[in-house]
């Protein structure tokens, strides 16, 4: 069967059935969205949280040893690198504007247009260790494109979660695709930095 007969047979179907098939799939596709790839990064950002929270812990002990006990330095630096490891998925919310690019360069990858591109405003999370950054995103293209877009953004390294996705305007096309508009919410983190205080200035000699 080539495309033509393809388009077709689509054309064929009655408009009702065809939209109760596509808002079938794309209800199913949000469902495997919010299992797969939701879910089990809201987990790994706990699993994270906890595991920095115990590294720092252990990190500062070891260096109030090593003085006395050398064998401890080893430990010290693969836990330093274990941290650093963990960190690359938080990066410090200095570098949060290339992760941001990175986000923008994945719609483009993946062949959608931008109708909306608004940063929120940033919290920083009860425990103090990551910033939550949330950008409110609208997009138009294809559900296919969509999805190939939460794809990618689910195999970042840094983690990056999709929020409240919803998908509106569906639009037959001539050749039989059909397009939509999606608007959702990309969550992103950023390990909180600490504040160095100013060294306080000497008194001046009279």
């Amino acid at each position: 069967m080539n495309a033509a007969e393809l388009i077709g047979k689509i054309q064929g179907i009655p408009s009702k059935t065809r939209m109760i098939a596509f808002f079938g799939f794309v209800g199913l596709l949000i469902v495997l969205f919010v299992w797969q790839v939701h879910i089990p990064k809201s987990n790994e950002i706990k699993k994270l949280e906890k595991q920095i929270v115990g590294l720092q812990t252990k990190i500062k002990a070891n260096e109030a040893k090593i003085a006395r006990l050398a064998e401890l330095k080893t430990e010290v630096r693969a836990l330093r690198e274990r941290l650093r490891v963990l960190t690359a998925q938080l990066p410090p919310e200095t570098e949060v504007s290339g992760l941001l690019r990175e986000i923008q360069n994945l719609v483009t990858k993946s062949g959608l247009s931008f109708k909306l591109w608004k940063p929120g405003r940033r919290r920083t999370h009860s425990s103090g260790l990551y910033v939550e950054i949330p950008i409110s995103m609208k997009l138009t293209g294809g559900y296919h494109r969509v999805a190939g877009f939460f794809d990618r953004v689910s195999k970042m390294t840094r983690i990056v979660n999709m929020l409240n996705v919803s998908m509106s305007g569906a639009k037959v096309h001539r050749n039989g695709a059909i397009s939509v508009t999606t608007t959702c919410t990309a969550m992103t983190f950023a390990a909180a930095e600490k504040k160095v205080d100013a060294a306080p200035k000497a008194k001046k000699r009279r």
